[in-house]
């Protein structure tokens, strides 16, 4: 199937939350020795901002040794799982592309585990969001002239009868690898081309 149609995606609601994705950092070497010591850190920043934000959580901990740093908790990631050890470099791309694009990108950034390379290429493969993979069906067939020539070529009183399966012509692009959809928080879907 050509995949280039003149359709705008439906973009995310304004009516949804922003997320602002941060990441909860703290010493390990504190931890090991039976405290919390740590902060809350935005993670929608540039990475040396991150490591600028660790150093400062390490340098002001009670314990002489403390140079190891894990995330121990996150919040506004949407479906994405931060680790424990995950990069700062990983978890700054991924928070950047949230607050750039919204809960879908998250979603984007889980499927893929958060591989760079796949995350510079959400603008390319987000085709939008759609109340149903119907609905999307419809908006990329809008223009084909479908419906124009079941009107034209079945005669009036089959019409009725005779209707194009927008369901299973979006079910067989999902079956056969050339899209991949996944629902959102509210209930309506997400379509992602598959590259």
């Amino acid at each position: 199937m050509n995949h280039e149609h003149t359709h705008e995606p439906h973009h995310e609601d304004e009516s949804t939350r922003k997320l602002q994705p941060r990441i909860w950092i703290g010493s390990l070497a504190d931890y090991n020795a039976g405290r919390l010591h740590g902060d809350w850190c935005d993670a929608a920043v540039d990475p040396s901002d991150l490591r600028a934000a660790v150093d400062r959580i390490l340098a002001g901990s009670d314990e002489p040794d403390a140079e190891e740093w894990g995330i121990f908790d996150y919040d506004d990631f949407g479906d994405f799982h931060v680790g424990e050890y995950d990069t700062l470099e990983q978890v700054s791309a991924v928070a950047c592309g949230i607050v750039a694009h919204g809960p879908a990108f998250a979603t984007w950034a889980e499927m893929h585990d958060g591989n760079p390379d796949m995350l510079a290429q959400f603008d390319d493969c987000f085709i939008g969001t759609y109340d149903s993979p119907t609905d999307w069906a419809r908006d990329v067939l809008d223009g084909s002239g479908i419906e124009e020539a079941l009107d034209r070529e079945v005669p009036a009183d089959l019409r009725a009868y005779v209707q194009f399966d927008y369901d299973g012509f979006a079910r067989d692009l999902q079956l056969g690898g050339d899209v991949h959809i996944e629902t959102a928080p509210d209930g309506k879907v997400w379509l992602f081309r598959v590259i």
